[in-house]
């Protein structure tokens, strides 16, 4: 059985982890925007991604940044995001 102390250690790894693969992550950000990529499955996998980091306080520019540049040619889907982002972070 796992205690408080085990659970807040192994969040702060998992927070570790996260924050470690924000540079990657930040980078396929700029490169789709740069290129003007609108591959739905990408950009939805990415958004994905830093929606589940959302929980633990990761990634909040990456995931505005990218939701723009989404919501230029897929307006409807980036506000479905934009509600899933705000219900995740409120609660």
């Amino acid at each position: 059985m796992k205690t408080y102390a085990d659970l807040m250690k192994m969040t702060r790894e998992v927070k570790q982890d996260m924050v470690k693969s924000m540079p990657s992550i930040s980078r396929e950000i700029s490169s789709i925007i740069r290129n003007q990529e609108q591959d739905i499955h990408s950009i939805e996998r990415i958004l994905d991604t830093l929606l589940d980091y959302s929980q633990l306080c990761v990634g909040e520019k990456s995931f505005k940044r990218l939701n723009k540049y989404y919501a230029s040619f897929n307006p409807e889907n980036a506000k479905a995001y934009v509600k899933l982002y705000k219900k995740m972070t409120e609660e």
